[in-house]
């Protein structure tokens, strides 16, 4: 599709296309257009490995976090052959089945990932430059490639272990082939071009919005051709689209019983958008359960408590969904001005941090500080809006791009918004930011004065939007101070990890995750009464925080406190904590106080949720031992050793059981192996372990 007019000396507008400088069309590829192409890639790539050297020192680099972890664990799973996985997906499927395929080609080798991925993301800065092209001029072509060579949130982004390198890609190809569309092509183009859309659903889902845009372009924009003709382009753009999403639907079917499209993960994400105490960022549904890993689980617990029954994935997006249909319903004012928060927190300035923050990764690299500071989102939208006011006499040639924009905004404004999030947005911005550039220059060259007022107020007004103080400040945030706390945990760097948790809470003082991460911190190195304090500020901030309760009551317990321990286990277990361990700990606690029957029930509660829970067997065994009933006692202090055969403590326990029975011979068995047991332990220890023993 060609929009171009020509300029005159009076009014500037869209430089034409010459045929002889480009007959992208009909396939042909001028020595020129190559030059560029290479140029624009080779800058692209050049810029985007010079940063990966800079930031290979980063705590994230190689222990990856939050959905960058979840990823890279399901790759490993598909390298190692497991294709289908189990149950319906929750998240997007294309990237972790990309990042499968990379490391059964590459190995689970980070650096030659992020090669590849740097490599994808040069080559959707040469697709920008065509598409601009196509749709405007060679120079804003060149302006647009250029300026995504050069956006540093896009070089940020094509080196995380994250798919938005993939959701770049989708949308500058799909740009790029909506910019040659002919009627005279093949079918097949059209029905490739709904393949690309639905690879994009499956990294992006939201971008299905454009589902029905682009047929509605296809009738309109060739209105000239016979609607028999359009009909057929529309359906084989639906066929295309459905090659792709319907064998994951019966992937779905097939391994979980559900035919659904995509993933089960609407419900849950529309809820955290769209709830009375939604602010337009992400909350996780449990409190201090921001990872993946708890997404799912917590869905499902939650929606199946509130009901009382068993729930498939399908019916847990429908609770969720249905909860956030009735505060919209019961409450449209309240909805209406959250919805238009999101939408101002979607065109602002600050790159909102998932797992990994921008504004710390300038921290390691002087090259992403310098671009961010030069070329970020407050600059782009700016120009992009100058770019659609001296486009604006187009818009029955342009408003496709403008229909993909608005739509692809509003979907990420109804549900939540991070930078990752928006950054869908940020291909056609850069088209309308090359074309604003080059055709600003020829307003101020021409001295056309009107446009030129026009342009200055499109951008001032733009970048008052942009810059509205809804998001938050454009530095580093809390929750990256946190992800990079993590990763120095995981490293053995203790010391960093906890000064890490410092700055998140000088960032955010009730960042109830930074007190909780921390009270565990200062807890592992003996510091209990700091510990002790953080885990009350979690419990303060967040009063549902049940891993706080169960954190806290194990110092208590520590600490002798335990009739408040036993309260704050308790408590724990009332907010749906069901974990082995709560209930394990509550029965020590309750054996210290002597309520040796309730101790019971919470040793054998512990057994029923793991089955393989050794110490909570021999603990019972030992309650059992003490009320006389050897018999079962014996039989639990076994089944300890079956799963655990070095358990020293039960072969004692089971020793003292047979002594008791007049069984002295095989009690002698299981004294002297609990005494090798514990002489080996100890040749195992240092002095200082051995004293603490």
């Amino acid at each position: 599709m060609k929009t171009s007019n020509p300029r005159s000396a009076k009014k500037p507008g869209i430089e034409k296309a010459k045929p002889s400088v480009c007959d992208a069309r009909a396939g042909h590829w001028p020595r020129g257009d190559t030059a560029v192409s290479l140029t624009i890639f080779l800058l692209a790539f050049a810029i985007r490995l010079v940063y990966l050297f800079q930031i290979e020192g980063a705590p994230l680099f190689y222990h990856l976090a939050s959905d960058g972890r979840s990823y890279d664990e399901w790759a490993r799973q598909i390298a190692a052959g497991h294709w289908l996985g189990q149950g319906v997906f929750y998240q997007a499927p294309l990237y972790p089945y990309f990042l499968g395929l990379l490391q059964i080609a590459l190995g689970h080798n980070l650096w030659s990932i992020r090669i590849v991925q740097i490599a994808l993301g040069s080559a959707s800065c040469v697709l920008l430059y065509w598409a601009g092209k196509l749709f405007f001029s060679r120079a804003a072509g060149v302006a647009a490639g250029l300026i995504l060579s050069l956006y540093a949130p896009a070089i940020f982004f094509d080196g995380l272990i994250q798919k938005t390198v993939l959701d770049l890609f989708l949308i500058t190809l799909l740009l790029f082939l909506l910019s040659r569309t002919q009627p005279r092509f093949h079918w097949s183009y059209w029905v490739g071009i709904g393949a690309v859309l639905g690879l994009l659903g499956l990294t992006r889902e939201n971008a299905l919005i454009w589902g029905p845009v682009v047929p509605l372009w296809i009738w309109l924009h060739f209105s000239a051709d016979r609607p028999r003709n359009r009909l057929r382009w529309i359906v084989l753009f639906l066929l295309g689209l459905v090659l792709v999403l319907f064998p994951v639907g019966l992937r779905n079917l097939i391994v979980d019983g559900e035919f659904t499209l995509t993933t089960a993960q609407l419900g849950p994400n529309f809820f955290i958008g769209n709830n009375p105490e939604a602010d337009g960022t992400y909350a996780p549904l449990r409190a201090g359960h921001g990872d993946p890993q708890f997404e799912r689980r917590d869905a499902t617990e939650l929606a199946e408590r509130a009901l009382g029954r068993s729930l498939s994935p399908g019916e847990v997006s429908g609770y969720w969904l249905r909860r956030s249909w009735d505060y919209i319903g019961s409450r449209p004012i309240d909805w209406l001005r959250l919805l238009g928060k999101k939408w101002l927190i979607a065109w602002n300035v600050r790159e909102l941090e998932d797992a990994e923050d921008f504004y710390l990764y300038q921290g390691w690299s002087w090259l992403l500080s310098i671009l961010g500071y030069v070329n970020h989102f407050g600059v782009l939208a700016p120009l992009a809006a100058v770019g659609v006011m001296l486009t604006w006499g187009q818009w029955r040639k342009l408003w496709l791009l403008y229909g993909l924009l608005a739509t692809l905004v509003f979907s990420v404004a109804l549900f939540y918004v991070f930078g990752r999030y928006r950054f869908s947005m940020v291909p056609l911005l850069t088209l309308f930011a090359g074309v604003g550039l080059v055709e600003g220059f020829a307003v101020y060259r021409d001295r056309a004065v009107r446009r030129g007022l026009a342009c200055v107020a499109a951008l001032a007004l733009t970048a008052a939007m942009v810059y509205l103080p809804v998001a938050g400040k454009a530095a580093p945030s809390a929750t990256g101070y946190v992800n990079v706390s993590n990763a120095l945990a995981d490293q053995g760097r203790i010391s960093e990890a906890i000064e890490s948790l410092r700055q998140a809470l000088l960032v955010r003082p009730t960042y109830g995750l930074a007190h909780y991460n921390l009270g565990n911190l200062l807890a592992s190195q003996g510091k209990l009464d700091e510990a002790k304090y953080h885990f009350e500020e979690a419990i303060r901030i967040n009063p549902g925080y049940a891993e706080a309760h169960n954190n806290l009551a194990n110092v208590l317990a520590m600490q002798g406190e335990l009739k408040e321990a036993i309260q704050h286990f308790r408590r724990a277990l009332e907010l749906g904590l069901a974990v082995g361990e709560i209930h394990y700990n509550l029965g020590i606690a309750l054996v210290r106080e002597g309520d040796l029957t309730e101790a019971a029930k919470h040793f054998q509660e512990a057994i029923e949720i793991n089955p393989s829970y050794a110490e909570a067997y021999h603990n019972l065994g030992r309650i059992e031992a003490t009320q006389g009933d050897l018999d079962r006692a014996m039989e639990h202090f076994r089944q300890a050793l079956r799963i655990q055969p070095r358990f020293a403590e039960a072969h004692e326990s089971l020793g003292h059981a047979l002594a008791q029975r007049g069984n002295k011979e095989e009690a002698v068995q299981h004294y002297q192996e609990a005494l090798r047991i514990m002489r080996a332990r100890g040749k195992e220890m240092s002095p200082r372990e051995l004293k603490n023993k």
